[in-house]
């Protein structure tokens, strides 16, 4: 167990996994404006988009 916590997180795998994330917020936030456009958890998802995408762009490429 002790070399899981030493193993460093690939940038490639995060940026992976961010950009996946990111499509499911897309899918999510076009879902909830579909059914009220002015709804607090769209909000929350927008800006947890947001998040992601300044944590992606700030990857190395």
């Amino acid at each position: 167990m002790s070399n899981i916590a030493t193993m460093s997180i690939n940038p490639l795998f995060l940026r992976h996994d961010l950009m996946i994330e990111l499509g499911r917020l897309e899918m999510a936030i076009e879902g909830a404006r579909s059914q009220a456009p002015s709804n607090a958890s769209l909000d929350q998802l927008e800006t947890r988009f947001a998040k992601i995408n300044e944590a992606l762009s700030r990857l190395p490429a």
